[in-house]
């Protein structure tokens, strides 16, 4: 009888240590499934471009530039988001030595060499993708949409072997190679990581490769590079409180 009671007694408490037990794992279900809708932060890195060129002239030419920029992100669901970069990014070359065969007399022909041949073509590229992203703290990420470039600088120059720097229009003329156009455009694709260290901040890492898909000077030059940047990124606004949201 003694038991019996003693298990009324214990009754109460052993129901609300386990209610609680149940709140708390229901409370950590919940924070679980909330997100932020918007993302906002800075990137920078480097981008190895590797242009591709239909005339051999232009061939194995591969120059590592800088980028960085803006990120903007907008988030459907903790999983599926829209992600865009707003970059300064160079996607010029350099060729060290440059032999053109160039006819300097009625005689014959002689052979030309150029050193440091320096082509400078920044762009405001802005890649833009679906960005889908596995994980909880730690998150794999896949991207891939397209990318739009609006060139902002477009120099070039080089050195005769004695050291003449040679302007834009002098090399263009020697080289034979025309300005590049205003616009590109092309693919975009790539993985990264995110890694969320505060409730509202995550270092992120990107590898993208962009493919143009537009011939962009006379010579059939294609931009074609590897980007890999660094970011940090700020949660705004609300939490969201479900994971789909219904009409």
């Amino acid at each position: 009888m003694k038991k019996v009671l003693l298990l009324l007694l214990m009754f109460p408490f052993i129901s609300f240590a386990q209610t609680e037990e149940t709140f708390e794992v229901d409370d950590e279900n919940k924070s679980n499934k909330y997100w932020y809708k918007w993302d906002i932060g800075i990137n920078g890195g480097v981008n190895i471009n590797n242009p591709i060129s239909e005339n051999n002239t232009f061939s194995d030419l591969n120059y590592m530039g800088n980028l960085y920029g803006l990120t903007l992100i907008y988030h459907f669901n903790r999983f599926i988001a829209f992600k865009a970069d707003l970059d300064i990014e160079n996607k010029g070359w350099i060729i060290e030595n440059f032999e053109l065969p160039h006819d300097v007399n009625s005689t014959g022909g002689s052979v030309l060499n150029l050193e440091n041949v320096t082509q400078v073509l920044d762009y405001f590229d802005i890649p833009a993708f679906i960005h889908l992203g596995f994980g909880k703290k730690l998150k794999l990420d896949i991207n891939i949409g397209p990318y739009f470039g609006f060139k902002i600088k477009d120099e070039i120059y080089s050195y005769e072997p004695d050291g003449t720097q040679l302007s834009s229009s002098q090399t263009r003329g020697i080289i034979g190679i025309s300005e590049f156009e205003n616009f590109d455009y092309g693919l975009v694709y790539g993985v990264g990581l995110d890694y969320q260290f505060h409730e509202r901040f995550s270092f992120g890492f990107d590898a993208l490769y962009e493919k143009g898909m537009k011939i962009i000077n006379n010579d059939g030059y294609k931009n074609n590079s590897i980007d890999f940047d660094f970011g940090i990124n700020c949660r705004i606004g609300k939490k969201e409180k479900k994971l789909f949201k219904s009409k």
